[in-house]
C-alpha cells in the first residue's frame, strides 16, 4: 500500500476512534442521567413529562448503536487478519448453528448446495454470513421464511472473475425497488425504518468483500425476495504464499 494511501486509512482510523470515544462516553452519560431523572422523578411528571425521558433514553441508545456500528464498519479493516484457505460449508453451518433457535422459532427453511473452500479471513467470513442471514431475518414477509445459499458453477464464466468465486444468498422476503438497490450497501442507509437496526449491516458487509478483493451487489424485486451476490478470492496453488492484507 502506497505510504499516502496508508497515512489516509490511519487517520481514518484514529478520527473513527476519537469519536466513538468522546461521543459514547457523551451518550452513556445522557442515558444515565435519564434513567436518573426516570427514576427519582418520574412520579412528580406528567405523562408528556414520561414520555419525554423515554424517548431521550431511546434516542441515546440508537446513537450508541450507530456509533458501535461506526467502530465496527472501521475495524474491518484495521483489525483484519490473514486471508487463509478457509471452507465456507463450515462457517455457515457455524452461523446457522448459532442462529438455529431462532431459525426454528420463525420457522424459516435453509438449504445450501456447493460451498467451496475460499481464501478469507475466518472471521470475517463468519461476520459477513451473519449478517446476510439477520438481514433475511429482519426483511422477511408474513409467510414462512426460505433461505438457499450457494455458489455458482465454477463452469460458467459469470463465476470466475479475476479469480474469484461467485455466491449468492437468495430469500423470499419482501424485496427492495431496483432505484434503491445500491443504497442498501450505503452506511446508515434504512429503507424500512420501523424495522430495528442501525443501517451499517450490509455497509460492513461491503468493506469485508472489498477487503477481500470482491465485489458484492443486489438483485431483488419487492414482493418475490432478494438475492444478495458476493465474490471471494478462490484456492489456488499459490494460495499459501498470499500476503495478508
Amino acid at each position: 500500500m502506497p505510504p499516502s494511501e496508508k497515512s489516509a486509512e490511519q487517520m481514518m482510523q484514529e478520527l473513527v476512534y476519537a469519536v466513538s470515544h468522546d461521543m459514547g462516553a457523551s451518550v452513556r452519560a445522557m442515558k444515565g442521567f435519564a434513567d436518573l431523572l426516570n427514576r427519582r422523578y418520574s412520579e412528580r411528571l406528567d405523562d408528556d413529562g414520561r414520555n419525554f425521558l423515554k424517548l431521550m433514553s431511546k434516542g441515546a441508545i440508537d446513537l450508541q448503536a450507530q456509533i458501535d456500528g461506526l467502530l465496527a464498519f472501521s475495524r474491518v479493516t484495521s483489525r483484519g487478519r490473514p486471508l487463509l484457505e478457509t471452507s465456507t460449508a463450515d462457517v455457515w453451518r457455524s452461523v446457522l448453528d448459532a442462529k438455529s433457535q431462532l431459525l426454528s422459532e420463525i420457522n424459516a427453511v435453509v438449504d445450501y448446495s456447493d460451498l467451496p473452500n475460499v481464501m478469507a479471513d475466518a472471521s470475517q467470513l463468519t461476520q459477513l454470513l451473519t449478517e446476510l442471514l439477520d438481514n433475511t431475518i429482519k426483511f422477511r414477509r408474513d409467510e414462512p421464511l426460505k433461505i438457499h445459499f450457494s455458489a455458482d458453477s465454477d463452469s460458467t464464466e459469470s463465476a470466475r472473475r479475476d479469480g474469484h468465486r461467485t455466491f449468492r444468498m437468495t430469500d423470499n422476503g419482501r424485496g427492495v425497488a431496483n432505484q434503491h438497490l445500491e443504497r442498501v450497501f450505503q452506511l446508515y442507509q434504512r429503507l424500512c425504518p420501523e424495522v430495528p437496526g442501525n443501517g451499517v449491516g450490509l455497509a460492513i458487509c461491503q468493506r469485508i468483500i472489498q477487503r477481500h478483493g470482491g465485489v458484492i451487489w443486489a438483485e431483488s424485486e419487492i414482493g418475490r425476495g432478494t438475492s444478495i451476490r458476493f465474490t471471494l478470492p478462490v484456492v489456488s496453488s499459490k494460495s499459501h504464499e498470499q500476503p495478508s492484507l
